[in-house]
């Protein structure tokens, strides 16, 4: 699995100038042959980008599943009108950056244990300017106990600590594996899983179904060998995310949060051997997700990825702590 989205990532990267691997081999092949997926695809991520939440969200889960806004700057701009509904003593919100993370990186002593929890969802704590060594990405604060609250009503359908433990133990127990296992059975059931690429794909796209590429992946990896757990990572890691959030929105105290990432973290050193691979998991799951081909420079996959990427080269960063550490409690 790792080889087949590092040559995803790698390829697209430099434009497709060397081969092709099999996602890509069968957008190729679909466009010679006047399918016209590439096309299709984009159509459709422009219309999912606007209707995911409303649509396959709601209706298919029956709660939210995204990551949240692009950055909390972009949240707090699309709320401006309704400053009231966060406001308090004025001395108290936080003004700058640094303040919402809670100052510089040397002044945060949090054990490494911790540190592990946090570096499981690093590139999407980055992607909100958060600091990723602050559990949920943020200073404990009221301001941000009322934003980050917002946050995931909207994003995750969470309002307050019954639901917002029911929808972990959704992600532990089914989450996107459950939607990649549903395609899969309908790819079953119609026969398509054992034709050849160029076949499969020209019966996909008669089979009229949204959202083509999650059935391209899944293909894919059945080819190789692969279930649902491929995209484990991209459930998992968004447990630990969740109670990292629910502890700053407090839905659960500091300790239940590390208490319930200690067991969810354990159960990720198990499945995977490295965090190159849990990563690797955890943008298969996004891509899938997303539906994205990775063919344009703007696809969130590989803008998702670069957060991995400069979090990778950091010096002291997320991915210098050892995978195989003893997690502990220590708090």
């Amino acid at each position: 699995m790792e080889s087949i989205y590092r040559n995803i990532i790698i390829r697209t990267k430099r434009n497709l100038s060397k081969g092709f691997c099999l996602f890509l081999s069968m957008v190729l092949l679909c466009t010679l042959s006047g399918c016209g997926l590439e096309k299709r695809i984009a159509a459709e991520n422009v219309t999912e980008e606007e209707s995911r939440v409303d649509e396959e969200v709601k209706t298919e889960e029956g709660r939210a599943d995204g990551d949240g806004p692009e950055t909390l700057d972009s949240f707090r701009a699309e709320h401006a009108d309704r400053e009231e509904d966060f406001s308090e003593e004025e001395e108290e919100k936080p003004t700058t950056m640094s303040q919402l993370m809670g100052g510089a990186e040397s002044e945060i002593d949090s054990p490494d244990t911790v540190l592990w929890f946090n570096a499981t969802y690093a590139p999407l704590t980055y992607s909100n300017a958060g600091n990723w060594k602050l559990v949920g990405g943020v200073q404990p604060s009221t301001y941000n106990e009322r934003l980050v609250q917002a946050l995931i009503l909207r994003d995750w359908n969470v309002q307050d600590r019954e639901s917002a433990l029911e929808t972990v133990e959704w992600l532990k127990k089914e989450g996107h594996r459950a939607k990649w296992q549903e395609c899969m059975e309908e790819l079953q059931e119609m026969g398509m899983l054992d034709m050849d690429a160029e076949t499969f794909l020209q019966a996909l796209m008669d089979t009229g179904k949204e959202n083509l590429f999650r059935y391209v992946m899944v293909y894919d990896l059945y080819q190789n060998g692969q279930d649902a757990n491929a995209i484990a990572a991209w459930d998992l890691c968004r447990v630990n995310q969740l109670y990292g959030d629910f502890y700053i929105c407090g839905y659960m105290t500091y300790e239940e949060a590390m208490d319930a990432s200690l067991e969810n973290s354990l159960v990720l050193q198990q499945m995977f051997p490295s965090w190159e691979a849990m990563v690797n998991s955890y943008m298969m799951g996004y891509q899938f997700w997303q539906s994205d081909p990775c063919l344009t420079e703007d696809s969130p996959t590989l803008k998702r990825y670069g957060y991995y990427e400069i979090l990778l080269e950091t010096e002291n960063g997320p991915y210098t702590l050892d995978w195989d550490m003893e997690l502990t409690k220590s708090w």
